[in-house]
């Protein structure tokens, strides 16, 4: 490309210099060889760059912090996106309805030809000529004057349709915004099991280590030894799960958070530190009733039945409609008039075979649904509040009992182990106490755990995880 540029140049300069500026062409020529090419590596580096940049970007998340994890939801998780795409459809339910207030106009033409030795309009025979070609074209207008509430209803439930739609985005964000937290703790507890096994290993390597140069040297016996090694060899195995758990929990987050099987996800651990009391059990259920998003979908479900119930009962009465036609007739024998007619019309049904009866039973049993059902969500919403709230006082009791035990069975490990230095303890001693140190250890990191997500699923409960307010200031996450 940069030779048959160059040949361009070469063949359009002598048009405007002749043979004086040969010289000096070729050397405009070459110059612009070099910057043509500087120019090309240049933009091919700089594409390549943005390539691996953007590729990266889309496969790896480095460091994510819980409220990165859940704007990434926000914008990845999938049912969320379909949950919000359903206000889109109700709303143009509530617009389809709406229509029917709005005049209905209709623009109708043809052009036929019949024979013209048929039978007059009449069905007596006449002598005098029938046309045998017509045209028309005319407008036909028609507007909705009442009809017993029926559109009117009709419109207000889809409104409120849309509203419970609304509602449910919001219960699906919750939902998400839990099951992210609870993924992405369990990710925590799974990195935090496996430095626990790590130390575990390490002690149990350093005492295999030691009980076999004190069986070399005739301090203990062969069963010492090989106890000391069978337990080095279980740490190993739990070694291999626990990295087996971190795996898993990782890919548990990214499904939960909506990402690709194959993006390389990392998180920030941050086990909680300071573990508050919870609140008052019966506070918080009046904060539920007041904001919870089910609660609130279901009231507007009732309100919805009702409205359905006045608009089937709306069928009971007649239809009054304005209807206009105005346009123009042509007839072969006759030539072109205009024409126009307008009127009042008036349907009532007189029988249609009980349906309008089985509409509004329909309607009605909805509506007697709906209050039984939110009168069951109550009580299961109680139970889940109380439960959670008794999960979170449990974990929290448990941190600090821990806590306790943890320093216990370290002091306990540091003493037996000391002690089998200076033969007066045996192995066993020190082999007990580093599996509840162990123990200990992973008891505590559990409920941290489970204290934050009892702390998350009573804030799915009282309504306090809003996608659209909450993490405004968040940045989405550290890609590389």
């Amino acid at each position: 490309m940069s030779a048959y540029a160059t040949r361009l140049i070469e063949c359009e300069f002598p048009l405007f210099g002749g043979r004086r500026y040969a010289s000096k062409d070729r050397h405009i020529t070459r110059s612009f060889k070099g910057i043509f090419l500087c120019f090309v590596f240049l933009s091919t580096l700089i594409i390549n760059i943005d390539a691996h940049a953007e590729t990266t970007q889309g496969s790896e998340y480095q460091l994510l912090t819980l409220e990165d994890c859940l704007t990434l939801a926000r914008k990845h998780n999938p049912v969320l996106s379909g949950a919000t795409e359903k206000v889109q459809e109700l709303m143009a339910d509530y617009q389809a309805a709406k229509s029917k207030f709005f005049p209905r106009l209709i623009f109708t033409s043809y052009y036929v030809r019949t024979n013209p030795d048929r039978l007059s309009p009449g069905g007596a025979s006449t002598t005098q000529p029938l046309f045998k070609e017509e045209g028309l074209i005319i407008v036909s207008g028609k507007q909705l004057l009442f009809d017993g509430g029926t559109t009117y209803y009709s419109t207000r439930a889809a409104q409120k349709g849309a509203e419970t739609q609304r509602q449910e985005v919001q219960m699906t964000s919750d939902e998400v915004t839990f099951v992210v937290t609870e993924d992405f703790f369990r990710l925590v507890e799974a990195k935090e099991n496996m430095k626990v096994v790590q130390e575990s290993l390490q002690q149990r390597r350093e005492f295999a280590v030691l009980t076999e140069a004190f069986f070399k040297a005739g301090k203990v016996t062969r069963l010492d030894s090989l106890r000391a090694e069978s337990r080095f060899s279980e740490s190993k195995l739990a070694e291999i799960d626990a990295k087996n758990a971190v795996s898993l929990a990782r890919t548990i987050l990214a499904k939960a958070i909506g990402l690709e099987e194959d993006v390389l996800l990392e998180i920030k651990d941050q086990l909680p530190q300071d573990l508050a009391p919870s609140s008052d059990m019966n506070l918080l259920w009046q904060a539920a009733l007041k904001d919870n998003p089910e609660i609130k979908k279901l009231d507007l479900e009732i309100e919805q039945g009702r409205i359905l119930v006045k608009s089937a009962r709306g069928a009971y009465f007649p239809e009054v409609n304005l209807q206009a036609d105005l346009g123009e007739r042509y007839h072969d024998l006759g030539g072109t008039k205009g024409e126009w007619v307008a009127g009042v019309f008036m349907e009532f049904p007189l029988f249609q075979g009980g349906l309008t009866k089985a509409q509004v039973a329909k309607a009605s049993s909805q509506y007697l649904q709906s209050l039984e059902k939110k009168r069951d969500r109550l009580l299961s919403l109680k139970v889940d509040l109380a439960t959670a709230w008794k999960d979170q006082e449990n974990a929290r009791n448990g941190v600090v009992t821990t806590l306790q035990i943890v320093a216990t069975n370290e002091e306990a490990y540091a003493s037996a182990n000391a002690l089998y230095r200076n033969g007066k303890a045996t192995g066993l001693d020190v082999l007990q106490t580093q599996v509840d140190l162990t123990g200990s250890r992973f008891y505590l990191v559990r409920n941290k755990v489970n204290y934050e997500i009892a702390r998350a699923r009573i804030r799915q409960i009282l309504g306090e995880q809003d996608f659209q307010s909450s993490l405004q200031n968040d940045k989405g996450g550290q890609k590389k």
